[in-house]
């Protein structure tokens, strides 16, 4: 009988509430009506083996046209492509379960439908009493759907198995990959009865969500003429028709009317007759379940009332702090500051992160960090501020008078005890100044955010915006293109290594350029840091190692056989695998290991010493040279020396070029050459510009030098022209 009300519920309020809602009538627009689905969705909606779309939310979608006078088009697709389809305006309204993330980018009709998710399980699992009891569990869920969507912004602590469909999700509950599925039920029990799956529901149905009809935000009135159709179909009993139709597909374990209620219907037979010999209107018990049912839409609609009001608190508020998320942020602080503006206060904005936070969570764990964040969220809420919100990743942004805010510090009290750990979090902190009139709360933000990037960078506790903070506009083109055009317009030229002894061409560092289509030739020294900064520097790797091995390869099919040294960064050391691409370079062009050197920082190499010394290991057991480059700044020690596999430095040319007239650079080049060759090491002197520093460097008994005064960067014809020459000073002179 309760299972009989619900149901009966759920389909009356929908009837009664959307048909009271719509009386007016509007002109359609004669173009067709873009709907998207899932592809795989029944009985809601799915494609036959003959790719016509089919089901209940089909049949109410072509009513929908019909009744505003339009036609439909169906486009049924996987479920993340048709909400991707949407936000982009590819089609005008998808049917989904509505959620506070979802109403961020869409506008809602009233609901059609309402449906539970279950848990399910194998046959002769036990019960499951709630979501609870799927804390660290396998749980199998659809990619994109409410069921996913729920568990990733919730603080749920399971182990999700994402599948691409509902079904490809009970597969992974029969494989044995899942302990359990979360899925919408009518869609699942109506698999699992028929295909005689054995699986079962495991507890009580969850998340009684509103089916609805989504369109953009930007379509403020597609929105409303939908509302009038729908509102139109439900009052002219079609809709009604295509739920009768669909009943037995939507409700699968719903028994017959008369099964479930035929003593209640001879009992009302009975109450007819009595009525039908009286002259009065309705009896009492007419009235009374009138009064029944009354009240329970009346309760329903109250918990329909608290849960949409819970629903917009939550969209517009995190969940773990309480405090408002950034788009409430910024209209609560932009009303502030109008308020102030017409008082002459002035403000300022400040972004604050937990400097620590990641180390407290590596060491404390998750919870901690948690309790953490809340904690802090509560003193800074107990300070009154103009406005405040959380960000995320433990950062705080604030609303305040003047700066002066943090000479008092941010909290009252900086530490915080926590099951007997007595924690003192610290902040990295960024400023920028609201202006006194007409500020652009959004982009006074961004400010504030840019100066706590750079106090993070530069090891400071806090800075103020400066505008020189802002990037060039132009470096922003610069990564678009060189994503763009990837290795269009690239090539390398060949600066010489000559040996101090025989004064011979013994070696070359391959130096990359860039040509670009608009700009013209860039400088390494500009777009190399912006594309390691982007995460693109590995493409230039992989372009600079492969022709170094083609030009290797030709200079000893030439009979010149040539080192040639190639620069690699941190990235390429760490996060590729820097073997496996020198391998295929090797292979693809016919080279030989021992005509490659990589060139690698100190600074690259100390970053994770243990993973970097397996690669060079790795590398010279391939046969391939490795160097220590710009040997001298960073953080040089001579136990890296000893450490690194390598068989070659290079001494930077911040300390060589004015050797001559720094003493101290000319004792640091000794000392490095002398300790160098004690340990077997070869010694490459960067940068000398003039003959007096190369004689400097030979008295030192430098092994080889790299600069200026033999040649600058030159092309693979003008490089085998110099690998003939013998460099000498008088010849030098003479040419001079």
């Amino acid at each position: 009988m309760a299972k009989h009300n619900i149901n009966k519920m759920r389909l009356s309020g929908v009837l009664f509430v959307v048909g009271l809602m719509f009386s007016g009538l509007g002109n359609a627009e004669p173009r067709p009506l873009r709907f998207a689905g899932d592809d795989h969705y029944p009985p809601f909606e799915w494609l036959t083996r003959n790719g016509e779309p089919r089901g209940f939310v089909v049949d109410l979608q072509l009513a929908l046209a019909a009744q505003g006078g339009r036609d439909a088009q169906h486009r049924l697709m996987s479920w993340p492509d048709a909400q991707a389809a949407l936000r982009t305006g590819e089609v005008d309204v998808v049917a989904m379960f509505a959620s506070p993330s979802r109403a961020r980018d869409f506008l809602f009709t009233t609901p059609f439908y309402f449906v539970t998710h279950g848990i399910y399980g194998p046959v002769g699992t036990e019960g499951v009493p709630d979501l609870g009891a799927l804390e660290g569990r396998r749980v199998a869920l659809e990619d994109g759907g409410y069921a996913a969507e729920t568990l990733q912004q919730g603080d749920m602590r399971v182990i999700p198995v994402i599948r691409e469909d509902y079904r490809a999700a009970l597969q992974a509950l029969l494989d044995g990959q899942a302990d359990f599925a979360l899925l919408p039920q009518p869609v699942a029990n109506r698999t699992i009865l028929r295909e005689s799956l054995p699986l079962q529901v495991l507890g009580p149905p969850l998340w009684p969500r509103a089916y609805v009809f989504a369109v953009s935000r930007d379509q403020p009135e597609l929105h409303g003429w939908l509302q009038q159709q729908l509102g139109l179909v439900v009052s002219s009993g079609r809709y009604y028709d295509i739920y009768q139709q669909w009943r037995d597909e939507i409700e699968w374990n719903r028994q017959s009317y008369w099964q479930q209620y035929a003593a209640w219907i001879i009992l009302a037979a009975l109450v007819l007759g009595l009525m039908l010999l009286m002259i009065y209107g309705y009896s009492w018990r007419l009235r009374a379940v009138v009064k029944r049912l009354t009240g329970q839409l009346e309760n329903a609609r109250l918990r329909k009332s608290r849960a949409e009001k819970e629903m917009l608190h939550w969209e517009f508020h995190d969940r773990l702090t309480g405090l408002p998320t950034r788009p409430e942020f910024v209209a609560r602080a932009r009303a502030h500051l109008l308020r102030a503006e017409r008082k002459g206060i002035s403000h300022v904005m400040i972004v604050a992160k937990l400097s620590e936070i990641d180390d407290f969570i590596c060491s404390l764990g998750f919870a901690t960090g948690e309790t953490l964040i809340s904690e802090v969220a509560r003193r800074l809420k107990r300070k009154g501020y103009a406005a405040l919100c959380y960000m995320g990743r433990g950062v705080f942004a604030l609303l305040a008078q003047d700066k002066t805010v943090l000479a008092e510090g941010l909290l009252d009290d900086q530490s915080i005890v926590f099951d007997g750990l007595e924690l003192e979090p610290r902040f990295t902190i960024g400023l920028a100044h609201c202006p006194l009139q007409d500020t652009d709360v959004g982009e006074v933000l961004r400010q504030a955010e840019t100066a706590m990037a750079f106090a993070s960078r530069s090891g400071c506790s806090w800075m103020e915006y400066r505008q020189s903070m802002d990037p060039d506009p132009q470096n922003l083109f610069i990564i678009r293109d060189f994503r763009r055009f990837g290795r269009q317009g690239l090539r390398v030229m060949l600066q010489p290594q000559v040996d101090l002894t025989t004064g011979k061409v013994v070696g070359a560092e391959v130096l990359v350029r860039w040509r670009h289509p608009e700009m013209g030739e860039l400088s390494p020294a500009h777009f190399v840091p912006l594309l390691e900064q982007a995460g693109l520097v590995e493409v230039l790797t992989e372009f600079v190692l492969e022709e170094a091995v083609r030009i290797a390869s030709e200079l000893r099919r030439k009979g010149l056989p040539t080192c040639l040294s190639v620069n690699v960064s941190a990235m390429d050391l760490l996060e590729t695998d820097l073997g496996a691409k020198v391998d295929w370079a090797l292979a693809a062009n016919g080279g030989e290991a021992g005509d490659l050197r990589l060139e690698m920082t100190e600074t690259s190499m100390i970053s994770e010493p243990d993973r970097v010394s397996m690669v060079i290991e790795k590398l010279v057991g391939m046969g391939v040279v490795c160097s220590i480059d710009d040997f001298g700044v960073g953080y040089s020690s001579m136990s890296h020396l000893r450490q690194f596999a390598v068989s070659e430095v290079k001494i930077d040319r911040s300390f060589v070029y004015d050797m001559l007239e720094q003493q101290a650079h000319h004792a640091i080049v000794s000392a490095v050459i002398a300790l160098c060759h004690e340990l077997k090491l070869t010694v490459v002197a960067e940068g000398p510009e003039d003959w007096q520093t190369v004689r400097a460097l030979k008295a030192l008994k430098c092994d080889r030098a790299q600069g200026y005064v033999f040649s600058r960067p030159v092309e693979i014809e003008d490089f085998i022209a110099l690998r003939e020459q013998t460099f000498t000073e008088s010849a030098a002179q003479e040419s001079a």
